[in-house]
């Protein structure tokens, strides 16, 4: 009977790390789908089926799919609050908002939702304690307001990526690789490692038109770093694990992902589960998480039994 290296190889990989940085995870997706050599991780060895660009996406798009699970049961570990000025009453929400839990005032007084349908009329001056969201911003009901509310919310991970420091880094900067996302501030609170020089640092300011991370600690040009998930350690060996089986899901991928995997990961995901949280009186994670049948594609969905709804 064949068994699969990603069943029992990565546990031994990936255990020994205290982070597990997007230059190692990368690292490790490549060693698991057996296309690794130090030129393919460095990119200077095109040759692979995978570009590092694309792994990184099925890695970020991993971390993604593991968070919408943590959500379900532990959504108190992504709450976090943060202090916004309004500029003619509009609000811009932060990079990593994920799901609204309540605005407050200056005052600490709940700010309510309401409906852009719901303006105010001709004659009136309208309130500063409703609000509506538009894309990406909160707009208060009153027009021409200047006020710090405080948004309560759920965050959500902010993509990672890793590279070479570029031309210009040093004492308290580091210029990311041009694939970084182009907007301001995007990074900022997000943890970088310098996988050369060995340290650690918090991005604390990010300019997108230079790539610029304001960091503590030293870098140097062609320093190799990795930014580190947002999701509890606990879980970050797991993103690898997924991300692979996306991976297996090309078509030019050499080996299809087969239900052994899908159930070990599910065993993998119940596991870490149950360890950072206990067990649930109420709902067995064993029962959630291993009775998927024939373990379908994630592009299909997984019942979730007595839940009522698929995950993917």
């Amino acid at each position: 009977m064949r068994i699969c290296r990603l069943a029992f190889t990565d546990v031994r990989s990936i255990m020994g790390h205290i982070y597990e940085n997007c230059y190692k995870l990368v690292e490790t997706v490549r060693r698991e789908i057996n296309e690794y050599s130090a030129g393919l991780l460095a990119g200077t060895d095109t040759s692979g089926k995978f570009s590092n660009g694309h792994i990184v996406d099925k890695i970020n798009a991993s971390q993604r799919f593991i968070h919408s699970i943590l959500m379900k049961y532990i959504p108190e570990e992504f709450q976090t609050s943060a202090s916004l000025t309004s500029v003619s009453s509009v609000f811009t929400l932060p990079w990593d908002f994920g799901t609204l839990i309540q605005f407050e005032d200056e005052n600490k007084r709940k700010v309510f939702p309401s409906s852009v349908k719901n303006l105010p009329t001709t004659g009136s001056s309208g309130s500063d304690q409703i609000y509506y969201r538009k894309g990406r911003t909160l707009v208060l009901n009153k027009s021409g307001v200047t006020k710090t509310y405080t948004l309560l919310y759920y965050s959500k991970p902010r993509d990672m990526n890793f590279g070479q420091a570029q031309a210009g880094s040093g004492a308290s900067t580091l210029i990311l690789q041009n694939v970084s996302k182009a907007k301001d501030d995007y990074y900022n609170g997000v943890i970088v490692e310098n996988y050369t020089a060995a340290f650690e640092s918090e991005i604390t300011d990010y300019v997108a038109s230079t790539y610029t991370a304001t960091i503590t600690g030293t870098a140097t040009a062609d320093d190799w770093y990795g930014m580190v998930s947002e999701m509890p350690e606990e879980f970050h060996f797991l993103i690898p694990y997924w991300a692979v089986l996306l991976l297996k899901e090309h078509p030019a991928s050499q080996e299809k992902p087969n239900n052994r995997e899908y159930a070990h990961f599910q065993e993998m995901l119940t596991s870490a589960l149950t360890g950072f949280v206990g067990n649930d009186n109420d709902v067995n994670p064993a029962d959630i998480w291993t009775d998927f049948g024939q373990c379908p594609s994630p592009s299909s969905g997984h019942d979730i039994p007595g839940q009522g709804y698929l995950i993917y």
